[in-house]
């Protein structure tokens, strides 16, 4: 506008004209924008948090308090995942778009009500998640900036690299951005989740609370995608090193989420090995610590936790996964500690489940104590727990010992009840 030069413009007049561009400028990018929003509703989401509410219900309110903030005319839609089938059913196509784009003005309340309606059920496909979101962002062309959020407490627990796949999403569509919230995290799922935000363009971020997940949320919405210096954009073929920190006598496959092979081994013997840039995932026991990324001429270091089982009985304990039950080894008298990612466990007693979280670098020792029976007949007798009266193990003549956790216990012979107590081995030291 050319401003004539024996009139200047009163204060109130410019104040005015600031205020209608400013106005505009921020519904210009609201509209420029549009945002698919990614709700983790796997089973690790009923967990409750350091507040005692749980995870699940943090997060819907987290959500209702971000829909009810944004601009109307900001164009969002809601996807979900874990949320229609039960963790036994290992249903790794389970997601939804529960809202398609729209204006949050048009949608502000479905929005708000799909989130609220989420239970907590299944497995966590993040792979196929993020590929449906970039396609469904597909259809907003008109949108200058494409970005993915995805809200997660737990990592891939289904076939896929999410981070090779973001990388490769990312390459194909030079406005789209995916940003990734880690929410109580373990260390595992933060590395992974790190990888996705970093291949995509974008940035994580990290909450433990309902206000902590609205801030970063908030945040999130608002964050343009990282323009990468030109120096990391250019391709180089240098190896790159990847190192197990504190490893055990156990080997553990490292194998190219590229190939699917095997491409070495990390143990005491060989504690990191040279790779060519890539991802990578590494075996412990019967699972993967996926997403891991070699850059050329740099050194990435994992680090595990040890379990240990002191008491441990030959019969065997099986360790499985909190989140999906899944078996991840085993431990016995003939192999007490074990080599694990760090993230949440369960240690199986007879048909008692006791929960162990284990952080990076950790060694921990599950507390039980061992008891043998003398006397016994041939034929099985039962042990029961003493609280709930349901049976835990048996034990005879040919196996007269078991392993448990400390608590109050009854052997029974027929019609005789025989109580007894496994004290906790922690207290006695």
């Amino acid at each position: 506008m050319q401003v004539s030069k024996t009139k200047r413009p009163s204060l109130v007049g410019a104040a005015l004209a600031m205020v209608t561009a400013l106005t505009a400028s921020t519904n210009a990018s609201a509209n420029d924008k549009s945002i698919a929003l990614i709700l983790d509703a796997s089973g690790r989401m009923r967990a409750k948090l350091a507040s005692g509410e749980r995870r699940i219900d943090a997060a819907k309110a987290a959500v209702t308090k971000l829909i009810s903030g944004l601009p109307s005319t900001t164009r969002l839609a809601l996807r979900a995942y874990g949320h229609q089938s039960v963790t036994a059913k290992k249903n790794c196509k389970d997601t939804q778009l529960l809202t398609p784009f729209k204006a949050v003005g048009d949608n502000r309340s479905e929005v708000i009500a799909k989130a609220g309606a989420l239970n907590a059920r299944g497995y966590t496909p993040i792979t196929l998640v993020l590929e449906l979101a970039a396609n469904d962002l597909k259809a907003e062309q008109a949108a200058k900036s494409r970005v993915v959020v995805l809200v997660s407490d737990g990592k891939e627990t289904c076939s896929g690299d999410p981070c090779a796949v973001v990388k490769a999403l990312a390459a194909a569509d030079a406005s789209l951005t995916v940003h990734t919230i880690g929410f109580a995290v373990d260390v595992a799922a933060r590395y992974q989740l790190q990888c996705i935000a970093r291949v995509g363009r974008g940035t994580y971020w990290e909450a433990n609370s309902t206000d902590k997940l609205v801030k970063q949320l908030t945040t999130a919405v608002k964050t343009t995608q990282i323009t990468l210096p030109k120096e990391m954009k250019v391709k180089s073929t240098k190896p790159g090193t990847l190192a197990l920190k504190n490893p055990s006598a156990s080997r553990h496959e490292v194998i190219s989420v590229k190939t699917g092979k095997t491409v070495g081994h990390l143990s005491t013997v060989t504690s990191s090995v040279a790779l060519p840039p890539g991802f990578y995932n590494v075996r412990f026991g019967s699972t993967l610590w996926r997403s891991i990324e070699v850059e050329p001429g740099k050194r990435t270091t994992i680090e595990t936790a040890i379990l240990r089982l002191p008491a441990a009985s030959y019969r065997g304990h099986e360790i499985l996964d909190w989140e999906t039950k899944e078996v991840v080894g085993k431990l016995s008298s003939s192999r007490g500690s074990m080599n694990v990612m760090p993230s949440s466990y369960v240690v199986k007693f007879g048909t008692l489940e006791i929960p162990v979280t284990l952080k990076a670098g950790e060694i921990k020792d599950v507390d039980a104590g061992s008891i043998s029976f003398k006397g016994l007949p041939i034929n099985s007798r039962s042990i029961i727990d003493a609280k709930t009266g349901k049976e835990v193990t048996t034990v005879s003549a040919t196996g007269s010992s078991a392993t448990l956790p400390p608590g109050n216990y009854v052997l029974v012979l027929g019609d005789k009840k025989v109580p007894f107590a496994i004290k906790s081995q922690s207290a006695a030291k």
